[in-house]
């Protein structure tokens, strides 16, 4: 006999009719047909070389072999049941935790939660996300109707029924090619006639509406993303007025980087979720992340 030959399904049918005296209830209990039971039951027989049951005309009783032989295997049987039990307790819940989640994030935000989403996704590694970059008004109505679990960036305005949780709060900063020269005391003088900035309607053009930079002599070069602009900066398109908390690179060679401050004023980042909606394990373990 090769020990090889010898598995743990062949002794977990052996047992299951020995303690249940009929093929049915080993079946049901294996999930496997009775003619399936059955042929284990044979290939164990031939693996031993010895008859473990007689097939008596109202059912299987043990020989006297099947009978030492129940002794001996029960032990082996609960030990591998209690090694497998300690496995499984030592690996965390959440790695078994399934589901699905959408979420949108504003493309100027994604260095600021990519950390967070990283170690949720660490965490709950079956459950399938679904990132998507949209604008503003869409994402809000796609978190109204249930299409989105949560919105991630900049919202001033809040919809009926959604509700916000902020992160962080950000300036605005101005970025220049550094050339060398004086900076100025008003980051204003820095732009002559040109400044990359967000397209209208967001809340940073609000902003600039009412500030310095709001001049007959100024024009603007609108650009989708902060990190665009900065690299618009860098290529020597003209300077830019970006969120400070999408500086990521502002030690970057030949720019210059000048904090606005709160004066000029300031924006919340947030997460958006609807109120009052139900949240499944990995949908409250996420909003944790993302907000803490």
């Amino acid at each position: 006999m090769r020990l090889e030959d010898l598995d743990f399904s062949k002794l977990r049918a052996f047992q299951l009719v020995a303690t249940h005296g009929t093929l049915s209830a080993a079946a049901t209990h294996l999930r496997l047909t009775i003619p399936a039971v059955s042929a284990k039951l044979r290939r164990l027989d031939d693996v031993l070389g010895v008859a473990l049951f007689r097939r008596l005309p109202n059912g299987l009783v043990l020989t006297p072999a099947g009978e030492r032989f129940l002794r001996d295997v029960t032990p082996l049987l609960l030990d591998a049941e209690r090694v497998v039990a300690s496995v499984q307790s030592q690996v965390p819940a959440n790695t078994q935790e399934t589901g699905s989640l959408s979420i949108s994030i504003g493309g100027d935000y994604t260095s600021h939660f990519l950390p967070k989403i990283n170690g949720f996704l660490n965490e709950f590694p079956k459950v399938q996300v679904q990132m998507r970059v949209s604008r503003s008004s869409d994402a809000l109505a796609a978190l109204q109707t249930g299409k989105l679990d949560f919105c991630l960036g900049i919202y001033p305005r809040l919809p009926t029924g959604v509700a916000a949780k902020v992160v962080a709060r950000t300036t605005l900063a101005l970025i220049t090619k550094d050339t060398g020269a004086p900076q100025s005391q008003r980051p204003a003088d820095l732009v002559s006639g040109r400044l990359i900035v967000a397209p209208r309607g967001t809340a940073m053009r609000q902003i600039l509406r009412k500030s310095e930079f709001a001049s007959d002599t100024m024009s603007y070069f609108e650009c989708p993303t902060c990190q665009t602009a900065i690299d618009l900066v860098a290529l020597g398109s003209g300077p830019a007025v970006v969120h400070n908390i999408c500086v990521q690179r502002s030690g970057m060679r030949d720019l210059h980087v000048i904090d606005l401050g709160e004066k000029m004023g300031s924006l919340q980042l947030v997460v958006l979720f609807r109120r009052g909606a139900r949240r499944s394990v990995a949908a409250q373990a996420f909003f944790e992340h993302v907000t803490t």
